[in-house]
C-alpha cells in the first residue's frame, strides 16, 4: 500500500512535534548552547551570522561530511537536498541540482570563493566535484551577487587547515558490499603563520547493474598558506580522475541497448592563488586567480565509442571591503572570466568555442537600527562569445548584462526573524548552448536571458526548538531551452518553491527535524493543460518531505534519515528535453511513482585517535539486474528509479575506520 504524500508529510510533522525520532543541528538558529551564532562565509562579501542575512543558509561541517561517507558533492547533496538534486542512479553517473526549482546552470559551485565551472556541462555535474579535503559546505538560496544569474543560489565549499601546530592529519580505510573499497590520507603540518596540507583518496565501487569494470576515483589535493604581516597568501591545487561505467547505451520507450563495457572517463585539474590583505581602519583587500581544466572521454547516447573533448576556465577576481560607519559597509568587486571549449560530446560538433566576461560589482550593507539589516547588491557585466569552426571565427554574442538584488532582514524578537529579497537579472546564455547550435546551419544566435526573482522567509529559533518557512519565485523571459535538435530562447517560464522545516535538538545527544518542500516549473507560453509538459518544466517533483534525527551517548552517535520524493513531469531517460536523433521531440509525461529513501549511520569514537563509522544507505531500493533493465520489468515501480530508465543505487553497507594523529 502506498501512502499519499500529504499523509506522510503529516506523519513526519507529527513525529517531529512528539520528538519520536532524532535530527540535525538547526542551520537557522545555530547550535544551542554556543555563545557565538553560526556564520555564513559566502552569503555576503564578508562573514555574517546566518540569522542576519536576507536569505536561507544551510551549513554542513566536517563531521556531517564524515558521517555521510560521500566521495563527491553529488552523493552528499542527493541525501541532504532530496528532490532538489537528482541522479541517474549509480556511482559517478550525472547528478544535477535544481535549487529552488531553478535550472542546474543557475546554481554556482565555488571552492574557497572561486567559482568552478566546466564549460562542457550545462550546469556543473555534482558527481564530478570531489569532497576530499572539504571541511565545510554552505547551501545558499537566492544569492545572485555571486551566481551566474538571479535564479538558483550558491553551493560554497571550503577546504580546511591543520587543526593545530605541528604534524596532524588522518588515515582512513573503508570496505563494504557492492565491491566498495576506499583509502584516504590527509596529512598536514602547521607552523606560526602558515601551513601545508595535502591528501589522497582512492576508491572504487560496482555500478548499480553488472559492468565489466567498477567505478573508480582518484583525487589528490595540496594546500599551502603563509601570513606575512597583515597579508595572507595561499596556494591550492586539486586533481581528480574518474572512470564511470555507463552501460545504458540506448534508453527510449522503444529501444534499449545494454553494453557492460561502455564507460566514460574524466580528469580535472584546478588551482588557485589567493591574497587576503588587512589594510587596517576597516579596510580589507582580496585577490584570487583560478585555473581549471576539464578533459572528458565520453560516449554519446546510442554509441559505445568515447568522444574526447576539453574545457578550460580561467578566472580573476578582486574585492575591496570598506567599513563606512559603525552600522554600514561597502564592498567593490572586479572580476574576469575566460572560457574555452574544444569539441563536444557530440562528435559531429568540431571546432572551438570561446567566451569572455568582465564584471563589476557592488555590495552595500546598512543597519538603520538594531535588528534591521538592508542589503543591496548590483553587478554589471560585459559578455562576448565566439565560435571558431574550421578556422573561421564568428562572433555570436556581444552584450552587457546585470544582476540587481535588494534584501531586508528584520529580527522580531522571541527568536523570530523575517526576511525578503527581490531583484532582476540579464545574463548570457551558456557557451555550450551556442556551440551546439552551430551543428545546424542557419540557427539564430541566442539572445541574453532575463529573469526577475523574489523570496520571503520566516525563521525561528528558541532554546532547543527551531523552524523555518521560505517561499521563492523566479520568472524568466528569453530563457534558453531545448528546441528540437537545437537550443532557442523561450518565452515565459515561472518557477515556484516553498520549503518548511521544524525541529528540536538537545545539545549533541538527541534531535529531530522534519521538512516539507513543494516546487513547480511552469511554461506559461504553453497552452492550458500543457504548461507542465514541456522541457522547461521537467525534473521538479511537485512535493517531497522527510524526517531525520540523531541520538547520541558518550562515544556513540546514531543518525537516521527518511525522505519521499513525489510525482513529477519528465521525459523518458535523461536527454534534457532535446529531440532524439530522429528529430522527434521528447514526450514529457507525468510519472506515477514515488522515490523513498532511507539510510542510517553509527559513529563510534574510541579514544583520542580512532573513529569508526557503520553506514547503511538506500535501504528501500530493489537491486536491478541487466535482464530486468532490458525488459523494463521494474518500470513503474516505486523506489526503483529517480529518473526513468536509470536504476537507482541498490542498498549499500560499509564500515569505515579513521585514525587521527
Amino acid at each position: 500500500m502506498t501512502l499519499k504524500p500529504t499523509a506522510l508529510a503529516g506523519l513526519a510533522l507529527l513525529l517531529a512535534a512528539s520528538g519520536a525520532l532524532p535530527a540535525q543541528e538547526s542551520p537557522e538558529s545555530g547550535a544551542p548552547g554556543q555563545e557565538k551564532p553560526r556564520e555564513s562565509w559566502a552569503a555576503e562579501s564578508r562573514p555574517v551570522a546566518v540569522s542576519r542575512t536576507p536569505g536561507q543558509v544551510v551549513i554542513f561541517d566536517e563531521d556531517d561530511i564524515l558521517r555521510s561517507g560521500a566521495r563527491t558533492l553529488g552523493e552528499f547533496l542527493l541525501r541532504e537536498l532530496p528532490s532538489q538534486v537528482q541522479s541517474q542512479g549509480g556511482p559517478g553517473l550525472p547528478s544535477r541540482i535544481y535549487l529552488g526549482g531553478s535550472r542546474p546552470q543557475d546554481t554556482l559551485v565555488t571552492i574557497d570563493g572561486m567559482p568552478l565551472m566546466d564549460p562542457g556541462r550545462l550546469g556543473q555535474d555534482l558527481s564530478e566535484v570531489p569532497l576530499l579535503g572539504i571541511t565545510r559546505i554552505e547551501v545558499i538560496t537566492g544569492s545572485p551577487s555571486s551566481g551566474a544569474s538571479g535564479q538558483g543560489g550558491t553551493l560554497a565549499l571550503f577546504t580546511g587547515k591543520p587543526p593545530r601546530p605541528g604534524v596532524s592529519g588522518d588515515l582512513g580505510g573503508l570496505g563494504g558490499n557492492n565491491g566498495q573499497g576506499q583509502g584516504t590520507a590527509t596529512p598536514g603540518y602547521a607552523w606560526e603563520g602558515g601551513y601545508l596540507r595535502g591528501g589522497n583518496l582512492s576508491a572504487e565501487e560496482k555500478q548499480a547493474v553488472p559492468t565489466d569494470r567498477p567505478y573508480r576515483q582518484v583525487t589528490n589535493f595540496l594546500g599551502l598558506g603563509q601570513r606575512w604581516g597583515s597579508a595572507t597568501w595561499s596556494l591550492a591545487w586539486r586533481g581528480t580522475a574518474f572512470g564511470v561505467p555507463e552501460p545504458y547505451q540506448e534508453v527510449s520507450d522503444t529501444l534499449r541497448i545494454y553494453n557492460p563495457s561502455r564507460e566514460s572517463r574524466q580528469r580535472s585539474d584546478s588551482g588557485q592563488l589567493r591574497l587576503d590583505w588587512d589594510l587596517g581602519r576597516g579596510m580589507a583587500f582580496e585577490m584570487a586567480l583560478g585555473l581549471a581544466r576539464f578533459r572528458h572521454e565520453q560516449p554519446p547516447v546510442g554509441s559505445a565509442t568515447p568522444t574526447a573533448f576539453e574545457g578550460r576556465d580561467t578566472r580573476f577576481q578582486s574585492a575591496l571591503h570598506l567599513r563606512t560607519g559603525s552600522r554600514s559597509s561597502l564592498s567593490l568587486r572586479l572580476d574576469g572570466q575566460d572560457l574555452r571549449q574544444d569539441g563536444d560530446l557530440d562528435p559531429a560538433i568540431t571546432g572551438l568555442a570561446k567566451g569572455t566576461q568582465v564584471g563589476l560589482g557592488l555590495e552595500w550593507r546598512f543597519e538603520p537600527r538594531p535588528g534591521t539589516c538592508l542589503l543591496g547588491q548590483a553587478r554589471a557585466t560585459q559578455d562576448r562569445q565566439n565560435l571558431d569552426l574550421g578556422g573561421s571565427g564568428t562572433e555570436v554574442l556581444r552584450a552587457s548584462g546585470h544582476t540587481l538584488r535588494l534584501g531586508i532582514n528584520q529580527e522580531l524578537g522571541y527568536g523570530l526573524r523575517l526576511y525578503a529579497a527581490g531583484g532582476s537579472g540579464r545574463t548570457a546564455p551558456a557557451l555550450l548552448e551556442q556551440f551546439r547550435n552551430s551543428l545546424v546551419p542557419g540557427t539564430a544566435p541566442l539572445r541574453m536571458e532575463q529573469v526577475t526573482f523574489f523570496q520571503v522567509g520566516l525563521g525561528w529559533g528558541r532554546g532547543a526548538w527551531y523552524g523555518r518557512l521560505e517561499s521563492q519565485q523566479q520568472t524568466g523571459k528569453d530563457l534558453v531551452g531545448p528546441s528540437g535538435l537545437t537550443y532557442a530562447n523561450q518565452d515565459r517560464v515561472r518557477v515556484r518553491g516553498t520549503d518548511a522545516a521544524f525541529g528540536w535538538r538537545s545539545a549533541k545527544k538527541l534531535g529531530v527535524e522534519a521538512f516539507l518542500r513543494t516546487q513547480e516549473a511552469r511554461d506559461l507560453n504553453a497552452p492550458d493543460g500543457q504548461q507542465y509538459r514541456t522541457a522547461a518544466s521537467q525534473r521538479r517533483p511537485f512535493s517531497s518531505h522527510g524526517i531525520r534525527g540523531f541520538m547520541g551517548w558518550s562515544h556513540v552517535q546514531t543518525e537516521v534519515h527518511y525522505t519521499l520524493q513525489g510525482h513529477q513531469y519528465s521525459s523518458f531517460g535523461d536527454g534534457g528535453g532535446r529531440a532524439a536523433a530522429n528529430g522527434l521531440p521528447p514526450v514529457i509525461r507525468a510519472t506515477q511513482v514515488v522515490y523513498r529513501d532511507m539510510g542510517m549511520s553509527t559513529t563510534v569514537t574510541a579514544g583520542r585517535h580512532w573513529t569508526f563509522v557503520l553506514r547503511g544507505e538506500h535501504l528501500l531500493q530493489p537491486r536491478t539486474s541487466a535482464d530486468q533493465w532490458l525488459t523494463a520489468s521494474r518500470e513503474g515501480q516505486n523506489d526503483a528509479y529517480i529518473i526513468d530508465g536509470y536504476p537507482a543505487a541498490p542498498p549499500s553497507y560499509s564500515m569505515e575506520a579513521r585514525f587521527r594523529f
